[in-house]
């Protein structure tokens, strides 16, 4: 069993209106805990994933994660072209939005124009985790069921066997 485009595309109507009702309360969240500007919450979501790369997250568990805890590895700099280009949004917007993110305490500039996720940011975005938890577990839960009730098959898709149903 795959979980690819075909199997999303059978069990939609099963599996949207939780995906939907999970990123719906995350949103909500992020829209609180960011005072409306959702822009910041996509923006420190853009640092964060330049600054705790896979290879600095791997095996931690959350309360490590809280705690500060990293593994070895590069953080990739990035720096407020590099969020305009990969965001579509301006950068004197994005200039303006990391001013109240470094307010906040959960972004700090670097001598070198870098930008990157301060300790206190997963702290006070503790909510924020918590209602990814919540959909992540909703969505994980419904796409187990569905998949322990589809038949093992090839790989379809790009360089896969097996015809496409």
């Amino acid at each position: 069993m795959r979980l690819d485009h075909d199997f999303f595309d059978r069990h939609f109507g099963d599996l949207w209106p939780i995906h939907n009702r999970g990123f719906t309360a995350l949103l909500v969240e992020c829209r609180r805990l960011f005072d409306g500007d959702l822009d910041q919450a996509l923006i420190l979501s853009v640092i964060g994933e330049r600054t705790l790369t896979k290879d600095r997250a791997s095996g931690l568990r959350y309360q490590e994660f809280v705690d500060g805890v990293r593994r070895s590895g590069k953080r990739k700099p990035i720096n407020i072209q590099s969020i305009a280009d990969g965001t579509g949004i301006p950068r004197e917007t994005v200039r303006r939005k990391i001013g109240l993110l470094v307010e906040r305490g959960w972004v700090r500039r670097n001598d070198d124009e870098t930008i990157e996720v301060t300790e206190s940011a997963p702290v006070d975005l503790a909510p924020a985790t918590s209602a990814t938890f919540e959909y992540l577990s909703a969505i994980g839960n419904a796409i187990v069921a569905r998949a322990s009730d589809a038949p093992a098959g090839p790989a379809r898709g790009k360089g896969g066997a097996g015809p496409k149903t």
